[in-house]
């Protein structure tokens, strides 16, 4: 037997003692654990473990980040319906091709952002609180800049 063994065994025992009398949801599948056996989900065959962790992971900076990103996204795609409406029902297309062509290519860098964002979600939480906040000040400036090509943009 490994030295690991026993204490996998151990923690497998911790395991169904912890969920003998709690009603706990598989974080995958959501099936009800209580009474759980081994270490797998019987219905969806992850894997499980009891471990402490943190209520409040942080955060604040991840979503602060993505606030700033998805606003930028959404002025991109208002002042896009907008023109859409003023070509479409109203007939005022002319002049919208500059328009539409930068609110176009802002709305899909944003949206670059965005995907980005969360795709490094887990990576972004995991750094130290000064890089965690410089990036979110990187997104700031990104929203920043797209205000103001807009405001230099309809003068």
């Amino acid at each position: 037997m490994s030295p690991e063994a026993p204490h996998l065994a151990d923690e497998t025992e911790l395991l169904r003692i912890y969920l003998a009398d709690r009603d706990v949801s598989c974080p995958q599948c959501k099936y009800n654990l209580r009474n759980l056996v081994g270490s797998k989900c019987p219905e969806c065959g992850e894997t499980l473990q009891l471990r402490v962790s943190p209520v409040e992971p942080r955060q604040a900076a991840p979503l602060t980040g993505l606030v700033l990103l998805s606003a930028g996204v959404g002025l991109n795609a208002l002042l896009l319906i907008y023109a859409l409406i003023q070509a479409f029902l109203f007939g005022r297309g002319r002049g919208l091709g500059k328009f539409v062509a930068v609110n176009a290519i802002e709305f899909f860098v944003m949206g670059a952002g965005v995907t980005m964002w969360l795709v490094g979600w887990q990576r972004i939480r995991r750094l130290d609180a000064l890089w965690r906040w410089l990036l979110v000040a990187g997104t700031a400036a990104l929203a920043l800049a797209d205000v103001i090509v807009f405001a230099n943009l309809i003068r």
